[in-house]
């Protein structure tokens, strides 16, 4: 499958990408934006280099002792 998007298309199912729309306080763009520029990131990279991490370290928090907390950080 050829074509201007790429070779094959797991070429394509490899790289594709979600678009989604996010709304957040401007106080924590800003400071999101400071992180970025201090680790030489995009905004955009800065915000999925977050998540990737935070759903990673949620895994491994999943099979350890600790409770599950809410969005404020209290024990559920």
């Amino acid at each position: 499958m050829g074509g201007r998007f790429g070779d094959t298309m797991s070429s394509q199912m490899s790289d594709s990408r979600a678009r989604v729309l996010l709304r957040i306080p401007a106080k924590l763009k800003a400071k999101l934006i400071e992180l970025a520029e201090r680790e030489h990131r995009s905004l955009n990279k800065q915000i999925e280099f977050l998540l990737d991490r935070c759903v990673r370290e949620g895994k491994s928090e999943a099979d350890g002792p600790e409770r599950a907390r809410d969005a404020r950080g209290k024990a559920k």
